[in-house]
């Protein structure tokens, strides 16, 4: 497996034909765990038609409280329990969106056969240690209180330091692979650490999915080390100006601009206005945000997929 971005729904405020509201999946090498953030109406129908089953769904970042970000939730928790799942999930989400999930299951006398593990966002640290990654929690600006999710793998393979293990009198054996796994060894007499004679495989991948945001200058202390930014382009700049700054959202110049100055290698726009949903209607988004950014670009699709790449280390 690779890490890898999937696109539940690209679509800011209802659906269409084409495009649902937002969900966006992220998968981690070598693990069938998978993350959601947003849980728009019918995402659990789009996992239906993914590379994703929600029984291996275990970590939820909700951005905001507006409906077309978490009104599928508690459908899709009834299904994932229906599944058979068992595994604890992780939802990290503003308190008004726990809130909400826990009246739903109490008002529809629902019961999860797994544990739900909460984090408000607003009682919770800036950075979560998950299983297969670590959350950074960003906050944006938007007309209710939205946040950003700033996504890095962890568990990446190690490799040795053959040289130094060489230099030190080390021969290999059984111990080359106990320090592979991270694992401290005792050798003639030597105690081998491994954080001395490893190294991990490759750079750690870092994404960042964001809420509705009007600021993308919000990111700018957390961005150095980003591989992919996904970033909501709603509009463009003219038809923003014409609907009004009260709107909370960014256009495509807007986003594009500052991805350029901050060098972010991939960037990926979604979040569309229906007024942009049908063949060329993205035309104008594309074009806009082209003469601003020259990195790799890319206008996301419903069921689009998105690897991103794995930047080697050498020893």
């Amino acid at each position: 497996m690779t890490m890898k971005i999937q696109f539940l729904g690209t679509s800011s405020g209802s659906p269409s034909q084409l495009r649902n509201v937002s969900g966006t999946a992220l998968s981690f090498e070598k693990t069938k765990e998978w993350l959601l953030v947003d849980c728009g109406e019918a995402t659990q129908h789009q996992i239906l038609k993914s590379d994703h089953a929600a029984y291996h769904l275990g970590i939820i970042c909700i951005t905001h409280i507006h409906g077309d970000h978490c009104y599928g939730l508690p459908g899709l928790l009834a299904s994932m329990s229906m599944s058979g799942r068992r595994e604890p999930v992780n939802l990290i989400a503003p308190k008004k969106v726990i809130e909400f999930v826990h009246s739903t299951m109490s008002l529809t006398d629902l019961s999860l056969n797994f544990n739900l593990y909460c984090y408000a966002i607003e009682n919770t640290e800036q950075q979560l240690h998950m299983a297969h990654c670590d959350i950074d929690i960003i906050e944006l600006q938007h007309r209710v209180a939205s946040y950003a999710f700033k996504i890095t793998e962890r568990c990446i393979p190690k490799k040795l330091h053959i040289d130094k293990l060489r230099a030190q009198g080390v021969e290999s054996g059984q111990h080359y692979n106990q320090l592979q796994k991270g694992r401290d060894v005792n050798y003639k007499g030597q105690r081998l650490l491994a954080e001395h004679f490893t190294y991990d495989s490759w750079q750690a991948r870092t994404v960042i999915v964001c809420g509705d945001n009007e600021r993308p200058e919000l990111l700018k202390p957390y961005i150095a080390d980003v591989g992919v930014l996904i970033h909501e382009a709603t509009f463009t700049e003219s038809d923003l100006l014409k609907v009004g700054a009260h709107a909370g959202h960014s256009d495509a110049k807007r986003v594009a601009k500052f991805a350029q100055q901050n060098q972010v290698p991939q960037l990926i726009l979604f979040h569309f206005s229906v007024r942009y949903h049908g063949d060329g209607k993205l035309k104008e988004l594309k074009q806009e945000a082209t003469h601003w950014y020259s990195g790799h670009l890319l206008l996301a699709e419903d069921f689009g997929s998105h690897v991103v790449v794995k930047h080697l280390c050498e020893e």
